[in-house]
């Protein structure tokens, strides 16, 4: 029986992080899980039956309610994990694998540091493709200047996370490496801004660590996409930048 619904643009920056982490997680094939994709009205409305309004990911509770945020989802998961109470919780926590948030308070501390970074680049990020991405001119006014100055800001949140993959993910091969929530933050805003805004943030030679981070992280099997992963006709606008 399905105790959580979680509602999903799959191909979402948003919902892809908690997409990620419950494969990383292990329980992305959860029976307790039920995931709900929605689909786009004509007045660019997510629906599905029983969502309530609003962009996803949307986690709906037993007891009715519904959490609303990515992060605060990823963080209900970890802790139900860590500390189960219910039967049904008791069951998902013995199906999955240990925190990845950290295993002691400075580890906690560490991915937080970098999940508000990511977190942060990738609502920066986000405005940079509302004001200057082909794929909302006709929904929104666009501004170049405003695109490059969020754009900027992403690279200065980026600069700053640089530092925290020194020494991180060196081998190169898939799997070997264990992963962080912020690691599923991370690598989904540099998949999205890749494959769907043709923007690799990470080429810039300021940015060896993580690229090597984005080169392993894509090889996991939580991370692999087919090629027409993102809708063909958002694709062909959304990677054309205007100014």
């Amino acid at each position: 029986m399905a105790y959580l619904e979680l509602f999903v643009l799959t191909w979402g920056v948003y919902p892809r992080r908690v997409l990620i982490y419950l494969h990383e997680k292990g329980l992305l094939n959860s029976p307790h899980i039920k995931i709900t994709p929605v689909t786009i009205s004509a007045t660019a409305e997510m629906t599905a039956p029983g969502k309530p309004k609003g962009t996803v990911p949307i986690l709906a509770l037993p007891d009715g309610t519904f959490i609303k945020q990515s992060v605060a989802i990823l963080d209900y998961f970890e802790d139900i994990c860590d500390n189960p109470q219910e039967q049904w919780q008791k069951e998902l926590a013995a199906a999955a694998k240990p925190s990845i948030r950290g295993s002691s308070a400075r580890e906690r501390a560490s991915t937080r540091e970098l999940l508000a970074l990511a977190d942060e680049a990738t609502a920066f990020f986000g405005f940079a493709c509302h004001k200057g991405s082909k794929l909302f001119a006709a929904l929104e006014p666009i501004n170049p200047t405003a695109a490059g100055l969020a754009m900027a800001s992403t690279k200065k949140n980026l600069r700053l996370l640089e530092a925290y993959y020194e020494d991180r993910f060196e081998g190169g091969e898939s799997g070997v490496e264990s992963i962080t929530i912020a690691d599923c933050v991370l690598f989904s805003l540099l998949q999205f801004a890749k494959e769907l805004y043709a923007r690799d943030l990470v080429a810039d030679p300021e940015f060896p660590n993580l690229k090597r981070f984005y080169g392993a992280s894509k090889e996991r099997d939580s991370a692999r996409i087919s090629e027409d992963f993102y809708p063909l006709e958002i694709k062909e606008l959304a990677c054309v930048w205007l100014g």
